[in-house]
């Protein structure tokens, strides 16, 4: 405030205090002589205070406009007057907030700006990358309208149909598919409206000619302005891929349902999944029946430890080759030789196995008639050489005893020495008639009296052992063509097994039946019974389970109902007994 104004102001005031005091002595009746001093003095006093109070406020204000010039807009005035200065200090606040207000707003507006202009540079860098992404695709893209009229599109699409970018611009969309492909393609589009997004194959033509097959995946980007992008992926090469795995597909199943060879494919669990049409016709079982059976359902039931063995091997090592024994459903056992090989995933996982079963049944039949024959041929040269040996012995033995030795031990010694060239000479007859049989002398006969003749024959001697024989047959059956002797050996055979598997005792049960077309003769007995593994060697050459046995006497046997084109089979369990059946064709 300026010295002229604030000096204005205090004789302004001084005056003003001059005035009363004279008005008030006059008024009150004193002269005016002795009123001017008081005057005088009330107008200095009162002019001092009042110009002091009033430059007081006046200050304040100057202060508190110069700390608000100094940027301190919160400032608030002390001057609460309701005179003219207190609303000159009203004025300055209200004026300030108002520029405080502009102040902010000038503020916000300048944010606004850099967040603009943040928002903007975003934009920008988000554009470019889309755009990045658009032009450096694997794919090719193309931008256009529900018209078909391309927009835009990327450098892999011009280079994909060997296309300049502004010549693939002037050609519709549809336009780049071939003839035969545009009414699939205007269906998938068709589809694809109501959802707004689809995905087809197709085929497009390049510009020098050619064609591609191509995947094309289209989506609206813009319903209102009708904006369509689809991104097309040349599948060419994956398509001559397939094709080719179905033709190799095609040749490995036509080659396996063609191969004479059982093959078959099993999951990880040895389900079978696939099986060829030879399988099927050796098995016995439908395409149904076998997919979905575990592989352990068609193995012969002696070989399921074995297999179980081989399954943990193969799964070691990834491939196997060994011999197995499966059956038929109707339970006919094949021999065969089975070679297999893993199914691995791209992890190395194991997926299942892929098995080719070669049938040996035959071939082992024929192995087992060479064998048989050459072990014929040496049992034959055998029991002529011992029996030459023998008869030596034996008739020395003989003339020795007719001569009445007087030594009584030495005449046992020789009676011993001549039983056992009796017995020497059965076991060589055996042998002789294992290499070579009789061609026998067949007629037809009851087979009754047969059996009969032969229970006859051991019954008393089986009793001294506690054991029985009980008997049961048909009276009208029919008659068979064998040769009388053979066949009695053969029950002569099968009744001393019997006996021998109760050194307890026990019973015999021999039935004699009609079975369809052959006449059945069953011996039963309550012994020790056969194991699985032991029963599935009785009939070979010089297998024995007894001490004193020479394994000879199920094979001739065997070999003699065979002549007879019959069958001879055993089944047993062990602690249970066994039951030896002999059929015969009936004579007819």
């Amino acid at each position: 405030m300026s010295l002229i104004l604030k000096t204005g102001i205090a004789f302004f005031c001084m005056g003003l205090f001059f005035a009363a005091g004279a008005g008030l002595g006059l008024k009150a009746g004193i002269p005016w002589t002795a009123v001017l001093p008081v005057a005088v003095v009330l107008a200095g006093g009162g002019g001092w205070f009042a110009s002091k109070q009033l430059l007081r406020h006046l200050v304040r204000l100057d202060q508190g406009a110069e700390i608000v010039v100094n940027g301190n807009l919160d400032y608030q005035f002390t001057v609460r007057t309701k005179d003219e200065v207190g609303k000159l200090a009203g004025a300055l606040e209200h004026l300030i907030k108002e520029l405080k207000k502009n102040i902010l707003s000038v503020e916000s507006l300048g944010e606004e700006s850099v967040r603009r202009q943040e928002s903007e540079r975003e934009l920008r860098d988000r554009e470019e990358h889309f755009r990045r992404l658009f032009e450096y695709s694997n794919d090719a893209v193309f931008i256009y309208n529900f018209d078909g009229r391309i927009m835009d599109v990327n450098n892999r699409a011009c280079r994909m149909l060997d296309y300049p970018k502004d010549e693939l611009l002037k050609i519709p969309f549809m336009d780049l598919q071939t003839l035969d492909e545009l009414s699939r393609s205007k269906a998938a589009f068709k589809t694809g409206g109501k959802t707004g997004s689809l995905r087809f194959e197709s085929r497009f033509r390049k510009n020098e000619g050619g064609v591609i097959d191509v995947e094309i995946s289209s989506s609206i980007v813009d319903l209102k302005k009708g904006i369509m992008q689809s991104i097309v992926s040349n599948i060419t090469e994956r398509k001559e891929i397939e094709k080719s795995l179905r033709e190799s597909e095609e040749k490995f199943r036509s080659f396996m349902e063609t191969a004479s060879d059982l093959m078959f494919i099993t999951d990880a669990d040895g389900v079978f999944v696939y099986v060829n049409e030879a399988m099927l016709h050796v098995l016995g079982y439908s395409r149904e029946e076998t997919v979905g059976m575990p592989f352990a359902e068609i193995l012969d039931r002696d070989n399921l430890e074995y297999a179980k063995m081989k399954r943990r091997q193969f799964v070691e090592w990834g491939e196997d080759i060994h011999r197995l024994v499966w059956e038929t459903k109707t339970r006919r056992k094949i021999h065969g030789e089975m070679k297999a090989s893993g199914i691995y995933d791209t992890d190395g996982r194991f997926r299942g196995i892929r098995g080719v079963f070669r049938d040996i049944t035959e071939r082992k039949k024929v192995e087992e008639s060479q064998r048989l024959a050459e072990l014929g041929k040496l049992a034959s040269d055998m029991a002529h050489e011992v029996n030459n040996q023998i008869a030596i012995i034996s008739t020395r033995a003989s003339i020795s005893l007719m001569r009445n030795v007087p030594n009584d031990d030495l005449q046992k010694d020789l009676k011993v020495i001549a039983d056992q060239c009796e017995q020497v000479k059965d076991i060589v007859k055996r042998l002789l008639l294992f290499s070579k049989p009789s061609k026998g002398n067949f007629r037809e006969v009851n087979l009754n009296d047969a059996v009969e003749l032969i229970i006859q024959l051991v019954k008393d001697q089986f009793a001294k052992h506690n054991v029985a024989i009980d008997r049961e047959s048909d009276s009208d059956l029919p008659r068979v063509r064998i040769d009388e002797k053979q066949m009695q050996e053969v029950f002569l055979n099968l009744l001393r097994n019997a006996f021998e598997a109760m050194p307890n005792g026990g019973r015999i049960s021999v039935r004699t039946y009609l079975n369809g077309d052959m006449v059945q003769t069953d011996v039963t007995d309550t012994g020790t019974g056969i194991s699985e593994s032991d029963l599935s060697h009785i009939f070979d050459p010089f297998f024995t389970t007894k001490e004193n046995g020479t394994g000879l006497g199920l094979s001739v046997c065997y070999g003699i109902v065979q002549a007879h084109r019959g069958d001879l089979k055993y089944k047993s369990r062990v602690g249970l007994g066994t039951t030896a059946s002999v059929a015969l064709p009936l004579a007819s």
